[in-house]
Parts: C-alpha cells; sequence; structure tokens
C-alpha cells in the first residue's frame, strides 16, 4: 500500500510540475486587431471572446471583412504552451500563443493575417460593440 501511495504521490508532483512549466493557462476575455479604413470606414480584422470559466472549451470567432462576419463558436484545445482553435468539422483553424498580454495567431485554414502573412497578434481590448472607437488600420 505505501509503495501505491507513493507512485501516487509522484504522479501528482509531476503533474503539478508539468501545469508549472509549459502547459498553456486558460483564456478570457476578448482579444483583437479589428482597425477601421481611413478612407471608406470598413472595419477589418479578427476579434476572439473566449468564455473562460464559465465554458473553457469555447470561443467565438468574429472576423471583420468590411463588416462583421456571421460569428463562429470554435472549440479549443491546448497542447503545451499552444491553443488550438477547432471549427465546426473538428479541424484546427488556429494555434494561439501568448505574446506577453497579447495573442499572436498562426492561421491554419488559409485566412490570411493583415500583412499577407498567416500570423498576426490580437490584444486584450473589450468586447466588439457597434459604437466602440477602433483605431485607424496603418
Amino acid at each position: 500500500m505505501d509503495s501505491v501511495r507513493a507512485a501516487m504521490a509522484v504522479m501528482l508532483v509531476l503533474q503539478g510540475a508539468s501545469a508549472q512549466a509549459g502547459v498553456a493557462p486558460p483564456l478570457a476575455g476578448t482579444y483583437s486587431n479589428v482597425c477601421m479604413h481611413p478612407e471608406s470606414g470598413d472595419l477589418l480584422g479578427t476579434e476572439l471572446t473566449f468564455a473562460g470559466p464559465a465554458d473553457p472549451g469555447r470561443v467565438q470567432l468574429q472576423r471583420y471583412e468590411g463588416a462583421a462576419v456571421a460569428p463562429e463558436q470554435l472549440r479549443m484545445t491546448a497542447r503545451g504552451t499552444a491553443w488550438y482553435l477547432h471549427g465546426g468539422d473538428g479541424a484546427a483553424m488556429m494555434v494561439l500563443q501568448r505574446q506577453g498580454a497579447a495573442l499572436r495567431v498562426t492561421y491554419l485554414d488559409g485566412q490570411q493575417a493583415s500583412d499577407g502573412g498567416t500570423s498576426e497578434t490580437l490584444v486584450v481590448t473589450a468586447p466588439g460593440r457597434a459604437d466602440r472607437q477602433r483605431p485607424i488600420c496603418r
């Protein structure tokens, strides 16, 4: 019986150590890079809203391509220090990694970042509202 307790204690210590070193903590709040085109006033970019403790495996994706596109509900899984966002078909659409207080998003589904690449940074922001002032796109 003592060997079973010792083995369980070792497993708990190892699990705790892995949680402290290299495991993605839960996400909550809204991260965005949505901006307003200086000439047309169109909204462009991506916004992710995490349910947090209420439903830690769900996130709402809101894309803006001139105006808001229909929002998508995604499923989130953690692997190491990254989060993967999965669409309704189960395929991974994005990989997220913390970058200070921001999130680095890498698109896996063919979506292009604002600079034409596959990655961009989203910063913490208040959830989207029609009356909210957005920064001007550069």
